[in-house]
């Protein structure tokens, strides 16, 4: 195998919300447009088994223990696209690779990103369900290769790109494309459960229920709770109530699938996903 030059190559994941999504395939048109190849590829079915290792200086400086654990929670959404890609402007640009492509990708807080990046102009849900990851390092993209592709370092693209074209374009087909943000989320979990219990409000709840449903304004999901039979004493108006936002009264989202059950309703892999990661990683807005 041919030696990998880590000045100029970076490792790049798509995890599973990007594929979830049906976004990779943007993704790579765009790192391509700024001269970012692949070189080599592989699709990671379950969690890397040593990631812990990988995530130790997040584990034990940046986030809370429990706060880690959600990354579980990404990568039970389905497949991680893993690649490395070579800056073909490596020999001329003035920033090098990993620097480029780090500014190309934005800011970890989507919100915080600016225009023109990926995080930004996809609308990456938050920190954790954020559309793509690049190394910031050559030093970090040697390791986290070693986690990611282990000692093999993943298949090359030695014939050209539409190998992994083709592989992601089944990726993709294989699942139906998720359009939800977080705000989309939120008001669709308020407006099940207000369907849901329908038939017990009152005929004026009746009138107002659907716009507060889906209102954003903060404090909309209380007004809305307390339009429900019992008002707060209600079992779903936690729920219904709950910003899911950090800062702000949290929810135990276990707890609350077995509320929901009780009245035939569920919570899908992404609404949970989305929901419980956004009580942590403020989430970026539909206004923003």
């Amino acid at each position: 195998m041919t030696a990998i030059d880590w000045q100029r190559t970076v490792l790049v994941l798509l995890p599973p919300d990007a594929l979830e999504r049906h976004l990779c395939s943007s993704v790579l048109d765009l790192l391509e447009r700024h001269a970012f190849t692949p070189v080599r590829y592989d699709v990671l079915w379950h969690r890397p088994p040593n990631q812990d290792s990988w995530q130790e200086r997040n584990i034990s400086s940046v986030w809370e223990a429990y706060f880690y654990r959600q990354v579980d929670l990404v990568f039970d959404l389905g497949p991680t696209l893993a690649l490395l890609v070579e800056d073909g402007q490596a020999d001329v640009s003035p920033e090098p690779p990993h620097k480029r492509l780090r500014a190309l990708k934005g800011a970890s807080h989507p919100a915080e990103a600016a225009p023109g990046t990926i995080r930004r102009d996809f609308r990456a849900i938050n920190v954790m369900l954020d559309i793509i990851h690049t190394s910031d390092s050559p030093e970090d993209s040697e390791l986290e290769a070693s986690v990611f592709f282990g000692p093999g370092l993943g298949r090359p693209l030695d014939g050209g790109q539409t190998e992994l074209r083709e592989l992601v374009a089944l990726l993709e087909a294989g699942i139906p494309r998720e359009t939800r943000e977080y705000d989309d989320v939120r008001a669709g979990l308020r407006s099940k459960i207000t369907a849901a219990v329908w038939n017990d409000l009152t005929a004026e709840a009746r009138k107002l229920a659907p716009g507060l449903a889906t209102d954003p304004r903060p404090g909309a999901g209380a007004e809305l709770a307390a339009l429900l039979p019992g008002g707060a004493s209600h079992p779903l108006a936690e729920l219904v109530s709950c910003e899911f936002l950090p800062d702000h009264p949290q929810v135990d989202l276990k707890r609350g699938a077995a509320q929901l059950a009780v009245y035939g309703l569920t919570l899908d892999r992404w609404e949970h996903a989305v929901l419980r990661t956004s009580m942590t990683f403020p989430p970026l807005r539909r206004d923003s």
